[in-house]
């Protein structure tokens, strides 16, 4: 803009001297008018090449906006692959943890369930990003009744948090019920036992989640 204004300003000026009247005698860079024009060019180009170098001239804005978006994409690749490799530690822990050698138990204080027929011993899975020890069977008992059992024995034990889930679809009966420890190191069972309509058998799961691996070390 500056510039601009200083270029139109010369214009001017040229164009005043061409215009001048000439006489042989006289010369039209001496006129007082046009060295006073001359001097306030001179000050406003000085002026203008100062503003422009305190004050470059902005990026375009589509180009800016380009640029923005180039930084997003890359800091949005850069998330994923930080995510990706995270969760590859973690997948990779988990893996250790899970063939880690040792005896695979429920929690001693886990409630007995009664009628229960294990269906073997009990595994090692991952579910969920975590790994857990799972113990399957059946029961004559109903779902309701299996509950009912096991919330009694946590009430007995009186160091147990509890949390009961009722679940009927379609005439099946399904009982979720959440134990945990109330002192560290915390510990957590879940019971889920669910009867198909017009069965007698209820299937059960017991599972009980293994503490976090360190997935710093990985």
């Amino acid at each position: 803009m500056h510039s601009r204004h200083q270029q139109y300003c010369l214009l001017i000026i040229i164009c005043l001297v061409l215009a001048a009247p000439l006489r042989a005698e006289e010369n039209p860079l001496n006129d007082p008018d046009l060295q006073e024009m001359l001097k306030q060019a001179q000050e406003m180009q000085k002026k203008a090449a100062e503003i422009q170098k305190q004050n470059p001239t902005s990026a375009d804005p589509k180009k800016k906006l380009a640029e923005m978006l180039s930084q997003a994409k890359e800091e949005e690749a850069r998330q994923a692959q930080e995510e990706k490799r995270e969760k590859e530690k973690l997948q990779t822990a988990l893996k250790k943890q899970l063939e880690a050698p040792g005896p695979v138990v429920l929690p001693d204080w886990t409630p007995g369930t009664p009628q229960f027929k294990a269906n073997g011993a009990p595994t090692r899975k991952i579910v969920d990003d975590e790994v857990r020890i799972i113990q399957t069977g059946t029961s004559s008992l109903t779902p309701e009744k299996i509950a009912e059992s096991w919330q009694a024995a946590a009430a007995t034990a009186n160091n147990l948090n509890q949390s009961l889930n009722k679940i009927n679809v379609n005439g099946k009966i399904t009982r979720i019920l959440f134990l945990s420890t109330r002192t560290d190191p915390r510990q957590e069972v879940e019971l889920e036992a669910s009867r198909e309509p017009d069965s007698k058998i209820t299937q059960v799961e017991i599972s009980s989640p293994l503490p976090e691996p360190d997935v710093e070390s990985e």
